[in-house]
């Protein structure tokens, strides 16, 4: 189903936006973290980004139009779905729902009198509130724009969020360990140069108010040069840090062409073509240079159109079995030398589990099989390029799949490295969007807690997951004899609608001989 994309709240005192100009057109891809919308807020023009992948289903509110924050302006889903609701009921959706918890902590007129509002952001598709982990500044500190004020845990991971505007922490309104719904006052901020902390929170705020907004705005041209060289934190989109992150780039040496000198994606893209990066490039590959992929942009999948055949495959299917038709593939595995190699490791002090050996294979056997390497997007098949593994990890509220992406490229220990890593902060809920987010096939392995076979249900948008059991010793006959050997179980799940039998059939073969003979995980 189409979602909406609500008009976010970018400034503590901003009511609603006029959208300036879109930077997507119905109909384009869409990835998350894409800006899709320059947005002209009540202090400055800032792009908007996008939570999530898909298709521009929907423009709401076109160029030149204002909505109010929470309010939908597009919708985003499969090519070819319907959007269910039209365009005439954005305005009345979102302020009903801060009104019910918002009312108790906080009094709508404070807001003007107490200086600058900090909302509750949204911080994910889904957020509808989020609990304050832990406040990183306390009432009387001096605070940044940009600056870390506090952590939040969200229906997905615990982020932080930042600072819109200059001043000092003057009233925190929600506790650490409370909520508070999306876009309700969770804090307030004396405009720079207001009396400090605590006591000031008063009438004189009003005027303040108004001063910094000015100073910001006048400013905001000019401190393009900061960042670059002050050395301090560093102002920057989301978007701009992961493109950063991804290419190996100091953003510390990026010049910031957004307001107040943040960088964002343009400035990335164009130090990229400049070579600002190679400087910064070397230091940070160094570490983690062996086994990763080249530099550069990470291949988009090929989108295929999708055939007759395979159309009414998908209809009929889905028909029968509504959302995701599964089908299941069950195969047992000799794990006797896959075990070899993990005490292998041992012996000289590397640790590496039977499901670091598993990813592993799991990743190469994808790249092998490229047919299993997709997933379907509206009347499309997207065939991916990469093999991005995710894998299950059981967490206190559910269950997250954080993914070891180019798995097939990386050595065993620096999947293993990396799984822990990604298990321990899935734990405490510390893990970042993209870091659980895409991926072409999960393994969820139950075989630690003794279970011998079980059936996963796989996880959208990827066409396939693999249920491991518990490696266990089993009489086997082998060239006529009866032998003891350690039997594991593997299920696959596969979206019919994309994969076919055969298909995963094929891909079991690849995987069965790659654990049975794990030496050929090196070449």
């Amino acid at each position: 189903m189409a979602t909406p994309i609500q008009m976010p709240s970018l400034s503590p005192t901003m009511k609603e936006g006029k959208i300036v100009k879109w930077l997507k057109k119905v109909g384009d891809k869409i990835s998350s973290g894409d800006a899709i919308a320059e947005v002209e807020t009540d202090k400055s023009n800032l792009e908007i980004e996008a939570y999530d992948d898909g298709v521009l289903q929907q423009i709401v509110v076109g160029e030149g139009e204002m909505a109010t924050v929470g309010a939908p302006i597009a919708y985003l889903g499969a090519k070819g779905e319907k959007v269910a609701a039209p365009s005439a009921a954005p305005a009345p959706a979102k302020p009903a729902a801060p009104a019910p918890v918002a009312a108790a902590p906080v009094s709508a007129p404070a807001a003007s009198t107490e200086g600058i509002t900090v909302l509750m952001p949204s911080l994910s598709p889904t957020m509808k509130e989020g609990k304050i982990v832990k406040w990183l500044k306390k009432v009387g500190d001096k605070v940044s724009s940009g600056d870390a004020l506090a952590e939040v845990e969200t229906d997905k991971s615990n982020l932080e969020i930042e600072a819109y505007d200059d001043g000092t922490l003057s009233r925190i309104v929600v506790g650490e360990g409370e909520m508070a719904v999306v876009g309700a006052p969770i804090a307030y901020l004396a405009g720079k140069g207001a009396p400090v902390a605590a006591s000031a929170p008063k009438p004189a705020a009003a005027a303040p108010s108004a001063a910094p907004v000015q100073a910001v705005a006048a400013s905001a041209p000019k401190p393009v040069a900061a960042p670059a060289s002050t050395g301090g934190r560093v102002r920057a989109s989301p978007l701009a840090k992961r493109m950063a992150q991804d290419r190996g780039l100091d953003l510390s040496r990026v010049r910031g062409s957004g307001p107040l000198g943040r960088v964002v994606k343009r400035d990335i893209e164009q130090a990229l073509t400049q070579g600002t990066a190679q400087a910064a490039a070397p230091a940070a590959k160094k570490p983690a240079a062996q086994a990763t992929r080249a530099v550069g942009a990470r291949p988009e999948p090929v989108a295929m159109p999708i055939s007759t055949m395979r159309k009414v495959i998908s209809q009929r299917l889905g028909d029968v079995k509504p959302g995701v038709p599964h089908f299941y593939l069950t195969i047992e595995v000799e794990m006797d030398a896959a075990a070899k190699v993990r005490e292998d490791a041992k012996a000289i002090d590397v640790k590496v589990s039977v499901n670091d050996i598993i990813v592993k294979a799991a990743a190469i056997a994808l790249r092998r099989s490229p047919k299993i390497n997709v997933s379907l997007a509206g009347d499309q098949i997207l065939q991916y390029g990469t093999a991005d593994v995710g894998i299950a990890v059981a967490i206190e509220d559910g269950l997250i799949t954080p993914v070891i992406r180019d798995a097939d490229l990386k050595g065993l220990q620096a999947i293993s490295a990396e799984s822990r890593d990604l298990a321990e902060r899935a734990r405490k809920k510390a893990l970042k969007p993209e870091e659980y987010s895409g991926g072409s096939l999960t393994v969820s392995n139950l075989g630690m807690f003794g279970i011998d076979q079980f059936i996963a249900v796989i996880n959208p948008p990827q066409s396939a997951i693999l249920a491991v059991g518990a490696v266990a010793d089993k009489v086997v006959v082998r060239d006529g004899q009866m032998v003891i050997r350690k039997m594991m179980t593997v299920t696959l799940s596969g979206d019919h609608r994309v994969i076919d039998g055969a298909t995963g059939a094929e891909y079991l073969r690849e995987l069965k001989g790659l654990l049975e003979h794990p030496t050929r995980l090196l070449f």
